[in-house]
């Protein structure tokens, strides 16, 4: 794939119509269009040759519209450090020469028409929070029926539920440690040697050196 490309899938009305669109690899300036043009899901073809410039775009998106999400299909796992730079939240980064990639991309697809909000009520008000604003969950220190959101904003939120059933409620959150759910797309990094993943704001959350293995395959 010689060019980066842009696709709304909004504007895509089935599966086959996607693979169809995907597989042509246009040959267009999307650019400009992916400035004019408000989607809630973008898929984004991430090659060398725009790579900066493709994810610079893509940083002043979601700085203008946090809710908008991206899908990247990389060509390189080197362009993966670029993405980390720009501090991106991702959905899913899925390599476009692995025979699964298309598989990998329904996937990821079918898991965003999913709940994207947490809610709970508190004080007799529903609350609702986007799952792309929250780091990490950890459990409550003392109430067994309760846990704490660390969100983008680096606020706490104590919510009425244990993470057994926001883990169950929203499998978008990963399980990183028997006290800890850390939500992977707004994870910058993982760091072997203190069992932690760093997030793009700079929070931290424990990852246990049983599931290090796991979430670090996710983000090779």
């Amino acid at each position: 794939m010689q060019v980066m490309y842009f696709v709304p899938t909004a504007s895509l009305d089935s599966n086959a119509k996607l693979k169809d669109y995907l597989a042509k690899g246009p040959c267009c300036d999307e650019l400009q269009t992916l400035e004019k043009t408000s989607a809630q899901v973008w898929i984004v073809v991430l090659t060398q040759k725009l790579c900066q410039q493709t994810l610079a775009t893509c940083k002043l998106r979601q700085q203008l519209d946090p809710s908008q999400k991206f899908i990247f299909l990389v060509d390189q796992k080197e362009l993966c450090f670029w993405m980390y730079r720009y501090q991106l939240q991702v959905t899913a980064v899925i390599f476009c020469y692995a025979k699964t990639w298309y598989q990998e991309l329904m996937a990821a697809l079918q898991e965003l028409e999913k709940a994207t909000e947490l809610c709970f009520k508190s004080r007799g008000k529903v609350i609702k929070v986007e799952l792309e604003q929250i780091c990490y969950v950890e459990s409550h220190c003392s109430n067994t029926h309760a846990a704490v959101l660390w969100l983008m904003d680096k606020r706490p939120l104590q919510v009425p539920k244990n993470l057994r059933i926001l883990e169950k409620e929203n499998p978008r959150l990963w399980r990183s440690h028997q006290s800890y759910l850390l939500n992977p797309g707004n994870v910058y990094m993982l760091d072997k040697l203190n069992a932690t993943a760093t997030f793009v704001n700079g929070l931290k959350c424990p990852i246990s050196r049983q599931k290090f293995k796991t979430l670090a395959e996710r983000f090779a």
